[in-house]
């Protein structure tokens, strides 16, 4: 099936009211319906970001690939196939022609066609807007191609985002990328929930058990087999403890529909006669279904098996929620969890994992203090805090553009494309 890139009809879009703290943000990125984590991301950004009415209305160049194709609404003006090098030049000039005032980009390399990225470098050749490029991973040591392709968006940024002051380090050491381009700001979260853990539990039919949580699409990345072999030992001494895996599986780990990994994760609970100490609840999470499940967890555990991985959303979720956590030490965990915010676990170790998870359940003064200091540290972390730091940085782009320009920009009239009723079918 064919991407539709350019929708029908056109819609007239009156540029910028002529007032010099108001900027119009276009973003790459992935969207919802999209079920993605920098699709998400995004939209809680742009949320933040115009709270209170600070911005003109965003745009959003919508990046879509594979088999599954999405409605989409506003902000989504446009649509770029992943795997289609000439999408990525008419989207740059798309937005070179329209009152767009900077350019997001929302770089994860699996959505814009892998490392090698040949539609980016176009993109990149192409716009003629200022740019801020926002960095979802960032390797240490990287191999020939994706150093030159972060090295590409730095060298066209004027500001290169990281979500982790340890990715700077990266960035500076490995990258060569130049101290004054870099910006830290926290991955956003919302704020936890009001309603008391108990009745969480109640209403989401675990009243009287302890919980150990796991939230976020689903893949053998995510070490989970490790925390459910941990749970035998842990068992013998809290028999009421249940693990919920809660999310459904990333739609890049099944094969012609078929879930390996998590079939895998049920015949581990099988084996080990733990069914009743497991629950899967599979399926994609509202934002508000998240903050319940995190404010009900007496644990919250993230066992990944990648070290290198800089930035996870959920962990900084857990944080804001100011729940107990327990993680493998990859690198967002480091930053996140340090200061005594948390326990830090070997990878693929399920002794390690049982020996954090008794070390909390049979302390209940510990679990407090662990969840009093990421509720602490969880407040800088919260989206109102966030996306004002993001406005600034994104005014400080906008600032730097000669007046001239602005003043074109926020006068003119220009016509794009309106958003379609369907593009393809809507994701489940």
């Amino acid at each position: 099936m064919t991407i539709v890139t350019r929708y029908v009809g056109s819609l007239k879009v009156r540029g910028l009211p002529a007032r010099a703290e108001e900027v119009k943000v276009a973003y790459l990125s992935t969207y919802p319906p999209r079920e993605c984590g920098v699709a998400t991301f995004c939209e809680d950004l742009i949320h933040a970001t115009g709270a209170g009415g600070a911005f003109a209305e965003p745009v959003v160049i919508a990046m879509e690939g594979g088999a599954r194709y999405h409605r989409y609404s506003r902000p989504v003006i446009h649509v770029v196939d992943d795997r289609n090098e000439n999408d990525y030049q008419t989207a740059a000039e798309f937005i070179n022609d329209s009152p767009v005032d900077v350019v997001s980009i929302q770089h994860e390399f699996g959505i814009y066609g892998g490392v090698e990225g040949r539609g980016m470098y176009r993109f990149l050749g192409a716009i003629a807007k200022p740019v801020v490029t926002n960095l979802h991973t960032v390797l240490p040591q990287p191999d020939q191609m994706t150093r030159d392709m972060v090295r590409a968006l730095a060298e066209k940024s004027e500001r290169v985002m990281v979500m982790n002051p340890i990715a700077s380090q990266i960035l500076r050491r490995d990258y060569g990328v130049a101290l004054k381009k870099l910006a830290f700001i926290n991955h956003g979260a919302p704020p936890p929930s009001i309603e008391r853990r108990e009745a969480l539990k109640q209403r989401l039919g675990i009243a009287g058990r302890k919980v150990m949580c796991t939230f976020g699409l689903v893949g053998s990345g995510k070490g989970l087999e490790y925390a459910i072999r941990a749970l035998p030992p842990v068992l013998r001494r809290h028999p009421e403890l249940v693990y919920l895996i809660v999310g459904q599986t990333h739609p890049g780990a099944l094969r012609d529909g078929v879930d390996d990994y998590r079939a895998s994760l049920t015949r581990v609970t099988q084996e080990l006669g733990i069914e009743d100490n497991v629950q899967f609840v599979n399926r994609y999470l509202t934002k508000d279904e998240i903050i319940s499940y995190l404010a009900a967890s007496d644990i919250y555990i993230t066992p990944y098996i990648n070290p290198h991985q800089i930035c996870s959303g959920t962990l900084a979720y857990a944080v804001a929620a100011g729940r107990a956590i327990i993680s493998t030490a990859y690198l967002h965990a480091r930053f996140l969890l340090g200061g005594e915010r948390g326990l830090l676990v070997d990878f693929a170790s399920a002794e390690s994992i049982a020996e954090a998870a008794l070390r909390v359940l049979d302390a209940p003064q510990l679990q407090a203090e662990l969840e009093s200091r990421t509720r602490a540290y969880g407040q800088r972390l919260l989206w109102a805090e966030v996306g004002g730091r993001y406005r600034n940085l994104l005014r400080q782009v906008f600032n730097q553009r000669p007046k001239l320009e602005r003043r074109v920009s926020a006068t003119r009239t220009v016509v794009v494309p309106a958003p379609p009723s369907v593009v393809g079918s809507v994701a489940q």
